[in-house]
């Protein structure tokens, strides 16, 4: 049976607009670094690849998470760290004082402690990023009061204690604060010691500045435990988020085998296609100009 040129013009034209859509999807994927772009490219595999983002997506929620939570504890850490050097050298002012000063001195070691009493509570109210670290949940309101004269230090009315707490995976929350609570209050009241011994150095009593010492040596134990504790849970979370890292990097391995394109082949697929597209052009101007020609006879 004969063919007819209609038939062969639209078999041709067909073929053209295929060859186009195929040149479109390489370049597409060329210019992208997929080969998977859009459902139609590869149905069966495309749920795969869609399941997989997800799981990095939710990682790395999870993964700033643990970022923005070990920088709050780095911060704290620090903090502590120089809460604890206070009350070191407190101590140190105490021995002297506890062993011989003259009479001149008292007021001096009065001054100092004065001076160090100030910095200890100011290390207690620090903030990160307009949160105050030390007011357990109350993050809003200074944890610390120092009244005008330094003879007390007042809390926070609405409390200093409580946990502030972190979404680190599916199901999986951690508390990432040291309260003012633990810090400077559960088992000794830092503050309190600090201001008996400093009265003492204005009584000039030796004898209770050395009966005192062994409570400046529970505070400084009780502020280095809270940091050892919160040293320990930096430490698990800089595992957990050095696992989240290597689960997205096999994760992103698995998606680049599915998905990723083969440059070398499909540039050649695409001067493939370029090729056929030129021969199908030239297949369909001769059959149009026959059709003509026939037409015109």
């Amino acid at each position: 049976m004969r063919v007819t040129q209609n038939y062969s013009i639209n078999s041709l034209l067909r073929q053209v607009n295929y060859t186009r859509e195929r040149i479109n999807v390489y370049q597409r994927n060329l210019a992208t670094g997929k080969r998977i772009n859009q459902i139609s490219d590869d149905p069966e595999k495309i749920e795969t690849v869609i399941r997989y983002r997800r799981m990095l997506t939710l990682n790395q929620r999870f993964e700033q998470n643990i970022d923005n939570a070990l920088d709050f504890m780095y911060f704290t850490s620090q903090i502590l760290d120089d809460s604890a050097n206070v009350i070191a050298r407190l101590k140190e002012l105490a021995v002297q004082g506890g062993d011989s000063i003259g009479p001149d001195e008292w007021n001096a070691f009065v001054e100092q402690y004065d001076e160090m009493l100030d910095k200890l509570v100011q290390l207690a109210n620090s903030k990160f990023k307009d949160r105050y670290l030390f007011g357990g949940v109350n993050v809003n309101k200074a944890p610390f009061i120092l009244s005008p004269d330094r003879s007390r230090v007042d809390t926070n009315p609405d409390g200093v204690s409580g946990a502030l707490k972190v979404e680190l995976g599916n199901g999986k929350v951690d508390a990432y604060n040291v309260s003012g609570q633990e810090a400077f209050l559960s088992s000794v009241n830092v503050f309190e010691v600090v201001i008996k011994v400093r009265d003492a150095f204005k009584n000039q009593d030796a004898q209770q500045i050395n009966q005192l010492l062994p409570q400046l040596d529970a505070a400084l134990d009780q502020i280095l435990q809270e940091n050892a504790k919160l040293g320990a849970k930096i430490n698990r979370f800089r595992l957990l988020r050095q696992q989240y890292d290597s689960e997205d990097l096999r994760i992103q391995e698995f998606l680049s085998k599915i998905e990723d394109t083969d440059l070398a082949q499909t540039v050649v697929d695409l001067q493939m296609e370029q090729t056929a597209l030129e021969t199908a052009l030239r297949a369909l101007a001769q059959t149009v100009n026959i059709s003509l020609v026939d037409f015109i006879r």
